[in-house]
């Protein structure tokens, strides 16, 4: 990723969390942005690789040890078929459990930040699912249900993202196929970053209602495409409300 492009993602990742609190998600009685991402990318001629969720909550800053051991436990009790393993690095404790699910193919992990710093006392609880095969719309929204109403108390900030590639050659050019895509989600593009062989377009879709504010727009999905060198393949991802990861 060149310079232009990576300081490009990282102004919309900052300003996401300077903004996070109206972006945040009531996902109990609607499907996931993740399922209404996969519904539309599946009626397109390509194929999917990767897929990944990541959910974050801020609780209560715990006041010592004793807190943080009982949070730990009641976890373990919750989500038994978890592995579960205690980490410490530098001033941060960490409760991490991992489970792979072979029926829908993916990994999932839960973990308890927790940081006792005086100065910097802060609790997370962090949530990440993520599969290279997409089995079921409704298993994933039942089972994430099951999560999301287990795990959080209030509403977490939630990404989410799909990558794959094309499975027909690009010939009308990144843009104007970025723009097609865009238009299967009824969005609006908002800003753009476009390249030769890559393009990324910021949009705001009403298919569901967080969005991130920025300083002229609001904006919940950015799609991004890459074309591989002449005669090669177009690869694509999908996030929302932003693409965290580096493409």
């Amino acid at each position: 990723m060149n310079k232009q492009i990576s300081v490009f993602l990282s102004i919309l990742f900052i300003t996401f969390f300077i903004y996070h609190g109206s972006y945040a998600k009531t996902e109990t009685n609607k499907e996931p942005a993740l399922v209404q991402i996969m519904k539309v990318l599946e009626q397109q001629p390509l194929e999917i690789n990767e897929w990944s969720l990541y959910a974050r909550e801020a609780l209560t800053p715990m006041k010592n040890q004793k807190e943080f051991d009982m949070k730990f436990l009641e976890l373990k009790e919750t989500f038994q078929g978890f592995k579960w393993e205690l980490k410490r690095e530098s001033e941060t404790w960490r409760a991490v459990g991992t489970l792979t699910s072979q029926d829908i193919s993916m990994e999932e992990t839960i973990q308890l930040v927790w940081t006792p710093e005086k100065e910097r006392n802060y609790t997370y609880l962090l949530y990440s699912a993520k599969g290279e095969q997409w089995e079921s719309n409704q298993k994933y929204t039942d089972m994430y249900g099951n999560r999301y109403h287990k795990l959080f108390t209030s509403n977490p900030t939630i990404f989410s993202c799909v990558k794959g590639q094309f499975n027909d050659k690009i010939d009308s050019g990144l843009s104007l196929e970025a723009r097609q895509l865009l238009n299967e989600f009824r969005a609006e593009p908002r800003e753009s970053l476009v390249e030769e062989s890559f393009v990324s377009m910021s949009a705001y879709t009403e298919m569901w209602e967080e969005a991130l504010p920025t300083e002229q727009h609001r904006m919940n999905l950015q799609i991004g495409m890459r074309k591989m060198g002449m005669g090669g393949e177009t690869t694509f991802v999908v996030g929302t409300p932003i693409i965290t990861s580096e493409y």
